[in-house]
């Protein structure tokens, strides 16, 4: 399955990974919040992986690729123009033109995914090393034991010619303009989905690499040597002093993503009992941008943790630059916190602001704004 249909079946390449159910096309919130009731129940001591040595793409660049299914309209048509761009760089084998309109896609698809500003020779080769890899696993038009070495070598020129840098490659042109929002939107997307690991029922993993931005593909493209040297001096430099909002405006760097998890496994190891066996309570969200809010409670006696973060950020933010934070973003939409888990007020554990809740419905009910603070400490 893993081997064989995962390199077939290219609808959304981001779901194609260990563990995954290809007929099972995404998750409802309140799904996700069901399993995270049924694994504290029943496994709360479970291993939460997001990317592991035997990922077929990390977990940034599934991050990346899952905003696709925020905008497939916009997706379709620029397939179809980049399919138009690149016709002429196909060779002819056993009369068909190679690569397959499948393989082609899922290159597409892989270059939106681990794309870097300044790809150059070697992002060139492990582009070419991973659909090399990825053709013969799918078996469909060369294989291991079978290869089809016109097939292959089609398939790497290809490659080639759509990542040759130069004003007449109208294809590459066009994608980087396209996959600036998209990798902007999947940061926000990665982060998310970083904090939802760090406080949901189960104990996080953190593969080597992934405490900042890391863009890989399967083996062997996610075994390289892990610059440790740079993620120290980061670390040590946001240890002496961090600037959320500096952080903020420069999210590419990945000083934030190395930030968000220091800080939430200092509030793990603060807080052990509630994070190991502490009550998981789904909260609901009113106002304008409610369907874009993922918010929970975990308690016990001690303390309660308010989590939230963005959903489907590709419908949220008309500008990918800008963090989803503020009133600009969120407008009147608020945080619904039932009055046996409220506190009066809680303290953001990435800025320290305090944010204080306020009562409606005689006291039954309380919520928080997700509007308040442009200021990017919210």
């Amino acid at each position: 399955l893993e081997d064989t249909a995962f390199y077939r079946y290219n609808r959304l390449v981001s779901q194609n990974d260990v563990g995954s159910d290809l007929r099972r096309f995404g998750t409802t919130i309140q799904e996700f919040h069901f399993a995270n009731q049924e694994r504290l129940r029943f496994w709360p001591h479970t291993l939460l992986a997001t990317s592991t040595h035997d990922s077929k793409r990390s977990e940034d660049v599934r991050a990346r690729i899952n905003i696709l299914s925020e905008i497939p309209a916009l997706w379709r048509l620029r397939v179809r123009e980049w399919r138009r761009f690149n016709r002429n760089h196909k060779a002819m084998v056993n009369n068909k033109p190679a690569p397959s309109a499948n393989d082609e896609y899922l290159l597409y698809q892989t270059l939106v995914g681990v794309w870097l500003p300044d790809a150059g020779e070697k992002f060139i080769e492990r582009i070419e090393n991973y659909m090399l890899k990825a053709i013969r696993e799918a078996k469909e038009n060369t294989s291991w034991i079978n290869r089809n070495t016109e097939y292959e070598n089609a398939v790497s020129s290809f490659v080639k010619k759509l990542l040759k840098p130069g004003q007449q490659n109208r294809f590459l042109n066009d994608f980087v303009r396209f996959e600036h929002r998209i990798a902007r939107l999947g940061l926000w997307n990665s982060l998310a989905q970083t904090v939802l690991k760090l406080t949901c029922p189960g104990v996080p993993d953190i593969y080597q690499g992934t405490e900042i931005w890391d863009y890989s593909l399967v083996d062997p493209d996610n075994r390289r040597p892990v610059d440790y040297d740079h993620r120290q001096t980061i670390f040590r430099a946001l240890r002496e002093g961090n600037d959320v909002k500096s952080l903020l405006q420069n999210p590419a760097d990945g000083r934030i993503k190395l930030y968000l998890t220091w800080r939430t496994l200092c509030l793990r190891r603060q807080q052990p009992e509630l994070f190991q066996d502490g009550e998981y309570l789904p909260l609901l969200a009113e106002g304008t941008k409610a369907d874009h809010v993922v918010a929970f409670v975990r308690m016990s006696a001690k303390c309660n943790v308010l989590v939230v973060v963005p959903h489907l950020v590709a419908g949220l933010l008309d500008d990918a630059d800008d963090p989803p934070i503020g009133e600009r973003v969120w407008q009147d939409t608020d945080i619904l916190l039932p009055f046996c888990t409220c506190s009066d007020k809680y303290r953001n554990i990435f800025t320290g602001e305090v944010l204080e809740t306020q009562k409606i419905d005689g006291g039954a009910v309380s919520y928080t704004h997700l509007r308040a603070h442009e200021t990017g400490r919210n």
